[in-house]
């Protein structure tokens, strides 16, 4: 696959290599609740040398669990990690349903758009990714298991040369 590079002086072109430089590109994962107290993304991998710009999370089949419960998202570099965006609260379990449509981002209004508790945040000195690496986003009940729900985690990012 050619490595696509834009810039002001030779406009869009091709190379050697993998991946797009200097446009904002994304990665989405889908990925529905099989048992216990997490639904997580797997391993999302982002190319070396690359800013995450954004994290989003949106709930795509109804969250079901005990009513009262958080729903906390992260991110980390191993699966269940929380290196890159330490867990904020999404939601609270109310009435035991958390509804399709309500989600959190990285980006506030956006996180207000969706209706969630908090906003996501990259810690500091996370967002460059030096090497090719793989991203785990996880949401977390915090206290009894779900028992239904499904969730698209997003990961927006910039690829430097």
């Amino acid at each position: 696959m050619p490595k696509i590079i834009i810039d002001d002086n030779k406009g869009l072109y091709q190379t050697s290599g993998k991946g797009v430089v200097g446009l904002t590109q994304s990665k989405t994962v889908n990925a529905s609740w099989s048992a216990g107290t997490t639904i997580a993304s797997g391993a999302i991998t982002i190319p070396a040398n690359s800013l995450i710009t954004a994290i989003h999370t949106v709930v795509t089949s109804n969250i079901t669990g005990t009513a009262g419960n958080n729903i906390g998202i992260k991110a980390g570099t191993t699966a269940g990690g929380n290196d890159i965006a330490i867990s904020a609260n999404m939601s609270t379990v109310a009435n035991a349903t958390v509804a399709r449509k309500q989600g959190q981002s990285t980006n506030s209004e956006l996180s207000t758009a969706l209706r969630a508790s908090a906003a996501l945040v990259i810690t500091a000195g996370q967002a460059y990714l030096a090497d090719e690496t793989d991203l785990h986003i996880t949401a977390t009940s915090s206290d009894a298991a779900f028992t239904a729900g499904a969730l698209q985690f997003t990961v927006e990012f910039i690829t430097f040369e």
